[in-house]
């Protein structure tokens, strides 16, 4: 999980960010306050929340565990992105870089931690008999 600091770094840098580009320090142009889940495997599907995201006009963004590329799915709103993880060894905590253009980069450190992937629910779960006992 993240911290306060993390959560509060990651707000402050995109709000300057906001600035920066020619927008007041109270009203940021874009923010990142967050991800979810912050752990799974490669293929998990992974919600960017913030705020700003398409509101302003088309912008293309690119996301990065640890280094490796993230799918862009889709923006399903002005406040979610929605990105698939990437591969990553089993109990690595990433890095997870998003890179908007406009709008600039942000890391968020420690992120999401990767790991080990299970299998689902089998038939040999389901008790069809009520009385039988597992």
């Amino acid at each position: 999980m993240s911290s306060p600091l993390t959560r509060f770094s990651a707000v402050l840098v995109l709000a300057l960010l906001g600035s920066a580009a020619g927008c007041g320090g109270d009203n940021p142009k874009l923010l990142v306050t967050g991800i979810e889940p912050e752990k799974g495997t490669d293929g998990t599907y992974v919600k960017i929340h913030g705020n700003r995201f398409t509101v302003d006009g088309p912008r293309s963004v690119k996301v990065y565990f640890g280094g490796q590329p993230a799918q862009i799915d889709r923006f399903a709103s002005d406040s979610e992105l929605i990105v698939t993880a990437p591969g990553g060894k089993v109990n690595d905590v990433v890095d997870v870089l998003i890179v908007f253009d406009p709008g600039g980069k942000l890391t968020l450190p420690k992120a999401f931690r990767y790991i080990e992937k299970t299998d689902g629910p089998s038939v040999n779960d389901l008790n069809t008999n009520p009385n039988r006992k597992k």
